[in-house]
C-alpha cells in the first residue's frame, strides 16, 4: 500500500490528480509494480536502494518500474484521469 499522505500530481493543462484517486489506480496494479513504485517515486530511492529494500535484482526494479508505469497510466486512462 503506498504511504499515507500521497501528493497530487499535476498533469500539463489538465486539474491535478487526488491523492485519493491516485492511490485507488495504485491498488489496481500489481503488488510487486506497486512496491516499485513507492520505493523509487514516493520514498525517492535510488535503483540500488529500492533493490536493497525490496531484495531484488537492481535489473528488475527497472523492469518493474516501466511496466508498473503502464500498468499505472492505463489504470488511470480507464478512469478518465489520464490521455
Amino acid at each position: 500500500m503506498p504511504p499515507a499522505g500521497l501528493p497530487s500530481i499535476s498533469r500539463a493543462g489538465a486539474a491535478p490528480i487526488s491523492p485519493a484517486r491516485l492511490e485507488e489506480a495504485l491498488r489496481r496494479i500489481g503488488e510487486d509494480h506497486r512496491r516499485v513504485i513507492v520505493e523509487t517515486y514516493y520514498r525517492g530511492c535510488s535503483v540500488a536502494e529500492a533493490a536493497a529494500t525490496l531484495g531484488i535484482p537492481a535489473g528488475t526494479v527497472k523492469s518493474r518500474t516501466f511496466y508498473a508505469l503502464k500498468a499505472l497510466k492505463l489504470a488511470l486512462q480507464e478512469r478518465g484521469l489520464a490521455p
